[in-house]
């Protein structure tokens, strides 16, 4: 199942948001606020090419019929980012905790100016769940869980960003 969520986020630009997209405090704040458990594995700045991988783990109710399949566990994965600074492009990819042979999923982030000094925060991808009968079911709860969670990304970083001193803006 495709998703694609985009989102303006005001008074920040391209480099700005780069550098605040891969800010731990930042992303240590911004997982609290949206309601997940995020463990750092591996942050490495190599030639202006970043790659960070994340354990996160969300913390909130699993509709009944998607636990009955899960056996009751909870939805963890792996994170792993590529990206290049000042492309406004890279990569991701995750790594269920469960069902690792059945789940996969992958896209890109797009990060690019929008109007005045504002940017746009754009995720596309892919979640494939292969369950006979039920990856539709589990696809669906995921691709709205991560919907959601954007949108809630968003709100944060906005106000974040308001309390925030300029110079992390530009």
């Amino acid at each position: 199942m495709r998703f694609d969520v985009t989102h303006k986020i005001a008074g920040i630009d391209v480099a700005g948001f780069e550098r605040l997209y891969f800010d731990e405090a930042f992303n240590e704040a911004l997982c609290q606020a949206v309601g997940l458990k995020r463990r750092l594995i591996r942050l490495t700045t190599e030639g202006g090419n970043i790659v960070r991988e994340v354990q996160i783990t969300p913390e909130r109710e699993i509709p009944a019929p998607v636990a009955k399949i899960l056996g009751g566990e909870a939805i963890a994965y792996t994170e792993t980012i590529q990206y290049t600074l000042g492309s406004g492009r890279g990569r991701w990819q995750t790594q269920s905790s469960v069902l690792t042979d059945k789940i996969t999923s992958d896209g890109e982030i797009f990060i690019r100016k929008a109007a005045g000094n504002d940017v746009e925060r754009q995720v596309t991808g892919h979640v494939t769940v292969r369950i006979f009968g039920l990856g539709g079911i589990i696809e669906r709860f995921i691709v709205a869980d991560v919907e959601k969670s954007y949108e809630q990304a968003a709100q944060f970083s906005q106000k974040y960003l308001a309390a925030s001193p300029a110079s992390i803006r530009m």
